[in-house]
């Protein structure tokens, strides 16, 4: 894989703007200006996450062993909350002192932080310290390359699965996993013929997992082509999403569906409690879901309408921006920090410990990746759907800094359908809300 270099976004969000030129601009200051040393000399590198639980606790210990590794630095890690919650601060801190010199940010906020102008690009870092990016999953740089540009290093990595109880679906008739709305249909229709006690599927309005469907289905979710060609101006998702919601709604109106809203951990607590007998979710929920189901989890791709072709997903999960305007050890350690994390060894400790999928090749390769996937085959299966998909501009994901906003609108839209409301109306309201957003913040960057 050759190097990507090119030039930094040079817009800014309007608000950002403004907050940068009220704290005096982030060059000069990032992240304290000079670095912080340790009592015993070391360079100290605060690294804001947003793992918690059990994922947590392994990427404590990766932190442990880079920092165990070596002696020139120490990476502290810091839970700051959500995805979106940890760039909020960030944005607010304005690279100045007692800033993330490392900050953990979700696919969703990788426009947001290239607006910013507060993110190194990683494309020069790995010029200028001769990092070897040849091994990174050309489906992950995919994502997060604008331009010639990698903007952030890939580090957790995950996309939506479906998640099914093999016993149930077994006893229906069905060994294999449908890979059709029509063929999920058939057979949430013989789930309810033999086993009244259970619900055929389960279903929360999750935004990340509606956008990926949309993917896979072969369709931008914006357009520019996901704004990867020019900024985003509005959504085109309609064709895909309505089908998406006529499917949902036939499931429900059939009997087959039982809906959580929005809350996706009654979801998978319903799953571990048979009462459903499947749903969709994050690939990084696998470890969990499996460890808590006293049945066999079986883990399938997303599925599509008859007669689609599956094009596959983008790299959803997180990755890891270096701060602007660095002092160069401090730089240095980042970059140490990098290397680490994404090396073959660790990646396959990341994933065998939590449901992510590594992020390079060599980290399949692994012995410790090969016992993990003969363990646990279900995991394997979500990194395929990754490693199989395309690589276009439909894969490529969308790059928008309202993304969050376009999820919630489609989750309300779903929630909406759930309630009773026909998929057009719905449809549209989401098209209105999010288009409007799209413009406001285009408008401010414009400006």
């Amino acid at each position: 894989m050759k190097k990507r270099f090119g030039k930094r976004f040079a817009a800014m969000l309007i608000s950002l703007l403004t907050l940068l030129m009220a704290f005096g601009g982030c060059a000069d200051s990032a992240s304290g200006g000079s670095s912080t040393q340790t009592a015993e000399g070391k360079t100290e590198i605060l690294f804001w996450h947003s793992m918690s639980g059990a994922n947590q606790e392994v990427l404590n210990k990766i932190v442990d062993g880079f920092n165990a590794s070596q002696d020139e630095y120490v990476v502290v890690a810091e839970n700051q909350g959500s995805y979106d919650e940890s760039t909020g601060k960030f944005f607010n801190m304005a690279n100045g002192a007692g800033s993330a010199h490392i900050i953990q940010i979700g696919e969703q906020n990788l426009q947001s932080m290239i607006d910013s102008g507060m993110i190194a690009s990683i494309s020069d870092l790995i010029e200028k310290y001769s990092f070897d990016d040849s091994d990174l999953l050309e489906q992950v740089v995919n994502f997060y390359t604008v331009g010639d540009t990698l903007y952030v290093m890939p580090f957790n990595c995950s996309s939506p699965v479906v998640y099914y109880n093999k016993e149930v679906f077994d006893a229906a008739g069905y060994t294999e996993f449908p890979s059709t709305f029509e063929g999920i249909s058939e057979a949430a229709a013989a789930i309810a013929g033999q086993d009244s006690s259970i619900k055929p599927v389960g279903m929360y309005a999750y935004g990340y997992a509606l956008d990926q469907m949309v993917t896979n289905m072969g369709g931008y979710i914006i357009n520019n082509e996901n704004g990867r060609a020019s900024r985003a101006t509005e959504v085109s998702y309609q064709e895909q999403i309505t089908k998406i919601y006529d499917w949902i709604k036939s499931l429900q109106d059939g009997g087959y569906l039982l809906n959580y809203g929005t809350d996706g951990t009654n979801t998978i607590s319903g799953f571990t409690q048979r009462q459903i007998g499947m749903f969709i979710a994050s690939s990084a929920s696998a470890r969990n879901v499996i460890d808590s189901s006293e049945f066999e989890v079986g883990v399938a791709p997303l599925p599509v309408p008859e007669g689609v072709e599956a094009q596959g997903v983008y790299a959803g999960g997180g990755a890891l921006c270096a701060a602007a305007g660095m002092d160069e050890q401090t730089e240095k350690g980042v970059m140490a920090f990098f290397t680490y994390v994404t090396s073959p060894e660790v990646q396959a400790e990341w994933a065998s410990g939590t449901g992510y999928f590594p992020i390079c090749h060599g980290a399949y390769e692994t012995d410790t990746m090969k016992a993990t996937y003969e363990e646990l085959p279900q995991l394997q299966v979500a990194a395929e759907q990754l490693l199989n998909s395309q690589v276009n501009s439909v894969t490529a994901g969308p790059l928008l800094s309202q993304l969050p906003q376009l999820r919630t609108d489609l989750q309300s839209a779903l929630e909406a359908v759930f309630n009773g409301s026909e998929v057009a109306p719905a449809v549209e309201q989401a098209v209105s809300s999010t288009n409007s957003a799209i413009a406001s913040a285009n408008e401010g960057v414009a400006g």
